[in-house]
């Protein structure tokens, strides 16, 4: 294993505690140059529990077998896989995390070790027959001769679904295996209508394909990026622009901000709009409900949010419903001994056709705060909003409902609970051109409409109470 590979995976770590703090035993299947040990080692390594290669289990016998072109035979194989399950085994029952490459390629043999360790949960590399030659003709130090590729690939039986585990295709960058295999490992079980893979920047990812919508939502800051109700146009904007990567926030989509909004007064050298939407969330919850699809993510304090300007022990709770209408709820339970106060906002991205021809009904004759010039409320006009040049507003005091009307014909209404601020906002050419994450261009094709609670109508909680702010979005044409 290169020591760039190593180092990248290494910071995979943190992003998968869950995993490893339940002592998590995974065995990693495949045929030979699927890349079992490379992988299960890098996956063992981003979990930080021990890594064992089951090949060095195999008797002498079963070694010069193999090395010699003889395939094994199951009587062969029994005390074997007796070796693996209670390697699993013992590791549990000491309460440590194991990974093991394994080949596991028949049922009855999965059936084995699972009896011996019955939490195990299998990740099978799965790859075509060409991409495995392909492998296998650069490996000269392996004891399996690539002409037994096929005789492996015929006596493969995948995964069924009444089985702990995955697949993964290998056909990808290797980080990106790996990436992809501890999300999986971190998630709950999934409909069908949802799966975890790699987008942008190697980040994992969650689509969802529903019957009444479809959608993504990132880990990294729990961020929906992409939302299409069935038989209507994409309702989100994404910034061509955008950067995908960890530490770094993305520009478009639904950004979570909290716990502060905005730059931090008190500290300069804060990131912008809070640590949630920088952070790696976790999917704990997936479930189909009448025609839509729920997905719960959660975060809590750790020591690097203990270690901000805002130091408080708290718990997150985001659940994002995809379907006709796009439904989010962030939860926020106070876990400290004293009151916390926080800001928090879904700083949501509509795409719009042109801008200019935008009109936003809701807040006729509503005060509000033009930041662009200055902290005073001044008075709003008795008709809806439209935009003529950068615009950031920021409405306290209100829990008005929304209506966009993008100028063609549709219109998108934003309704929400819990939510006493509202924010409108683009920033037109000349801020556009000066942001690395925002094409100099992409102004006209987007604004945002924020639910939120801000500066005076900041959310304060008592130690052990919650507070959950709401909006649906819902689009028409």
């Amino acid at each position: 294993m290169s020591a760039a590979l190593q180092s990248s995976v290494g910071e995979l770590r943190g992003a998968a505690t869950g995993v490893a703090a339940a002592a998590v035993q995974v065995v990693v299947m495949g045929v030979s140059g699927s890349g079992k040990s490379t992988i299960g080692a890098l996956i063992a390594h981003s979990l930080d529990v021990q890594f064992t290669d089951a090949d060095g289990l195999h008797p002498q016998a079963n070694i010069v077998k193999m090395a010699g072109g003889v395939p094994l035979t199951d009587a062969d194989r029994w005390p074997w896989l007796a070796l693996v399950g209670q390697a699993l085994a013992d590791a549990g029952a000491e309460g440590r995390g194991l990974v093991v490459a394994c080949s596991a390629l028949k049922r009855v043999y999965r059936e084995a070790i699972s009896q011996a360790a019955p939490n195990v949960r299998f990740v099978h590399l799965a790859g075509s027959l060409e991409v495995l030659s392909n492998r296998l003709e650069g490996r000269s130090e392996h004891f399996m001769p690539p002409a037994l590729l096929e005789s492996q690939l015929a006596t493969l039986e995948e995964l069924h679904d009444d089985e702990p585990g995955f697949a993964v295709d290998i056909d990808q960058p290797v980080l990106d295996v790996v990436t992809e295999s501890v999300a999986r490992l971190d998630a709950p079980a999934l409909p069908a209508s949802v799966t975890i893979g790699i987008g942008q920047g190697g980040l994992p990812v969650v689509r969802v394909a529903g019957a009444a919508g479809t959608a993504e939502v990132y880990l990294h800051g729990a961020h929906v990026t992409a939302w299409t109700p069935t038989g209507h146009a994409p309702v989100l904007w994404m910034s061509g622009s955008s950067e995908f990567a960890p530490g770094h926030p993305m520009r478009g989509g639904v950004p979570v901000c909290f716990p502060w909004f905005g730059p931090l007064a008190t500290d300069p050298t804060a990131p912008a709009h809070g640590f949630a939407r920088l952070a790696k969330w976790k999917l704990t919850q997936a479930h189909e409900s009448a025609g839509d699809v729920v997905l719960v993510f959660s975060l809590t304090d750790s020591e690097q949010t203990r270690s901000s300007a805002w130091p408080h022990r708290f718990e997150a709770r985001y659940t994002v419903t995809i379907g006709a209408r796009l439904g989010l709820a962030l939860q926020i339970r106070n876990l400290d001994d004293a009151p916390v106060a926080f800001e928090e906002a879904f700083h949501t991205y509509l795409s719009v056709p042109d801008a200019q021809a935008v009109q936003i009904s809701g807040f006729e004759g509503l005060r509000f705060i033009d930041r662009l010039a200055g902290p005073e409320a001044q008075d709003g006009e008795e008709r809806p909003v439209t935009l003529t040049g950068e615009t950031d507003r920021i409405y306290l005091g209100t829990s008005a409902d929304a209506l966009i009307s993008d100028g063609t014909g549709r219109t998108v209404s934003v309704s929400t609970e819990g939510s006493q601020s509202r924010v409108i906002w683009n920033p037109w050419r000349r801020k556009a051109e000066a942001m690395a994450d925002f094409g100099a261009d992409e102004w006209t094709g987007m604004v945002c409409l924020e639910s939120a609670n801000l500066q005076s109508d900041r959310i304060t909680l008592a130690p052990g109470e919650t507070h959950t702010m709401s909006a649906v979005l819902a689009p028409s044409s």
